[in-house]
């Protein structure tokens, strides 16, 4: 799927108020730019990104399936570490060393077992409400088991409302962590 600059925005809008974002990047372009490297290696590694309309969409889901990054090709790989190098021009040292700390920190966390992984579920503010988040949650679910075999989900918030919310759709708790004085909430739906 081709994602465009309107689902960027979304994202963008829908984590505005998102305590990771605030603690980190100071403005929306900031922001973006992280978005387009999310979006950039999701694509990489063969992930899944999904959204109900290319022009006017309501939400974007980004969603890394399992892999084993044996798996991924040399030229992914390389592209990979391109786009990696050159976020040090684009977000401040501090934002990078965080990402850094946060990525280790939480696939420490992560099932051992090969996981899908929610990076992020974006609605778009004015369809927020409306059960639009539990939908895309209920596909990722589907799509986790029907997986040969059937495969746990897993994500992290920094949000500490949203850990309610995903308790009542099935997700356990696994830790909660603090980077940078920032509370992390990892959790895991388990194989059903």
């Amino acid at each position: 799927m081709t994602i465009n600059e309107t689902h960027i925005d979304l994202l963008s809008r829908a984590f505005e108020n998102d305590p990771m974002f605030i603690h980190l990047l100071s403005n929306k372009y900031r922001s973006k730019k992280l978005i387009r490297f999310i979006l950039k290696q999701n694509r990489l590694l063969d992930g899944l990104v999904l959204t109900d309309d290319m022009n006017d969409p309501s939400y974007v889901a980004i969603v890394d399936r399992p892999r084993n990054l044996r798996h991924v090709s040399i030229w992914a790989k390389v592209k990979l570490n391109i786009e990696m190098f050159l976020l040090l021009f684009r977000l401040p040292f501090h934002v990078l060393r965080f990402l850094t700390n946060y990525q280790k920190t939480t696939f420490s966390i992560a099932p051992n077992q090969p996981h899908y992984y929610i990076t992020m579920i974006g609605v778009d503010p004015s369809h927020q409400g409306k059960g639009i988040g539990k939908k895309v949650l209920r596909e990722i679910h589907e799509i986790a088991e029907s997986s040969q075999p059937a495969y746990p989900v897993a994500l992290d918030t920094e949000n500490q409302q949203n850990v309610a919310f995903y308790e009542r759709v099935g997700y356990e708790l696994m830790d909660t962590k603090i980077i940078d004085g920032l509370e992390i909430y990892c959790m895991r739906l388990p194989v059903a």
